[in-house]
């Protein structure tokens, strides 16, 4: 079976003097219109996108430093606009915010291909073999990444370019045909995710929780309060910001590698992978105050969300059993509930029922394999 699939390849970026001063004012302008745009939609919530970006040439003679970027990236930052109305409309986010300078600073820009006199143009060339890449305006600029690969097979749709503690990433997103192959399923698992074990499978393996956050938060804690005490604009303010984001961008890196090493493990192991359908932000809401840091440093939902993809491309299978089936309460062997099981602090698991003594995780894991088993079986 032969399925389009949507895949981002992100690079580092080694742009030259002029080149960086460039995507500087590329942010600059991408957030100028957003903001601009935003607060013309107060008065009339129901613009489109397509209203919006027909203001945008009259906008140019009223502000000629937009003249200066690449038109394709203001138009993507009115497209993102419209993107976050939607989901407001649907109740699926909250009311767009006007963008702040230094947070979450990134531009998307859209692949064009024109033909002219039998030659092709292209705005976005990206060529590993030489490590460099062709974008809109910036030209050819120098990355790193992706050292095993020659070429990338697949149609580029955009590119996002992004600059995080004073260093530049672009990400291609690219339209490829996966080839899936048909696999009889031969092994099945099941898995529990949490705080203390990020991931505990049905066959007794157990993923411990790193705990990133505790290695860097001292360092966190001591920049922030040497943020809060500089003067707002001045050099010492900008350089205590980059530190504070370079500190920020080696915990999501580390997060990252964690998970994904956990991730590809258990499928390459496993044919079936039954999990549970968490809500975090239910959880969060529901559990008290001295949880709720740790829910959130867990990784949880990053986690399930890699499987899904992952299985999906694999060609594997992946099922979620309901968010409100008591697996930590159920004996795994006689199905006994025992109710007292539900605090967190009894880590193991002992059936008045039928005496089996199991590490409550474990026990959990194996109830999520029989209950996912059992509805996969129902609904095929």
């Amino acid at each position: 079976m032969v399925m389009i699939i949507n895949k981002a390849y992100k690079f580092r970026l080694y742009p030259n003097y002029k080149q960086k001063e460039l995507i500087n004012k590329t942010l600059g302008c991408s957030r100028f219109i957003y903001n601009y745009m935003l607060d013309k939609k107060k008065d009339n919530i129901f613009l489109s996108k397509y209203d919006l970006s027909k203001q945008v040439p009259s906008l140019t003679i009223t502000y000629p430093f937009l003249k200066e970027v690449d038109v394709c990236a203001l138009r993507c930052s009115l497209f993102d606009l419209d993107n976050g109305f939607q989901r407001y409309f649907t109740k699926k986010g909250n009311y767009p915010k006007f963008k702040a300078k230094g947070v979450k600073d990134s531009y998307r820009t859209c692949y064009v291909k024109n033909k002219y006199k039998n030659k092709i143009y292209e705005n976005i060339k990206l060529d590993l073999i030489n490590n460099n890449i062709t974008l809109p305006k910036l030209k050819e600029v120098k990355i790193r990444g992706y050292r095993n690969l020659n070429k990338i097979n697949g149609r580029i749709l955009n590119a996002t370019i992004s600059k995080v503690a004073n260093k530049y990433y672009v990400s291609v997103c690219v339209e490829e045909y996966l080839d899936i192959k048909e696999i009889i399923p031969s092994s099945v698992v099941g898995i529990d995710v949490g705080i203390k074990s990020l991931v505990t499978t049905s066959d007794g393996i157990s993923y411990g929780n790193p705990n990133y956050l505790n290695k860097y938060e001292r360092r966190i804690k001591r920049l922030q309060r040497d943020l809060s005490r500089k003067i707002k604009g001045s050099n010492n303010f900008y350089k205590t910001k980059i530190k504070l984001e370079e500190i920020y961008r080696k915990l999501k890196n580390a997060r990252i590698k964690t998970n994904e090493e956990i991730v590809s493990k258990i499928t390459k192991d496993y044919d079936i992978i039954i999990s549970e359908d968490l809500s975090i932000k239910k959880m969060i809401e529901e559990s008290k105050k001295y949880l709720r840091k740790s829910i959130t440093n867990s990784t949880m939902s990053d986690i399930i969300n890699r499987l899904k993809y992952k299985c999906k491309w694999l060609g594997k299978k992946f099922y979620q059993v309901n968010r409100y089936y008591a697996s930590s309460q159920i004996c795994s062997r006689c199905n006994h509930k025992e109710v007292e099981m539900k605090s967190l602090s009894r880590r193991k698991y002992i059936c008045r029922n039928c005496g089996l003594e199991i590490d409550r995780d474990i026990n959990a894991s194996i109830n999520i394999m029989i209950e996912g088993l059992f509805r996969s079986y129902q609904t095929n």
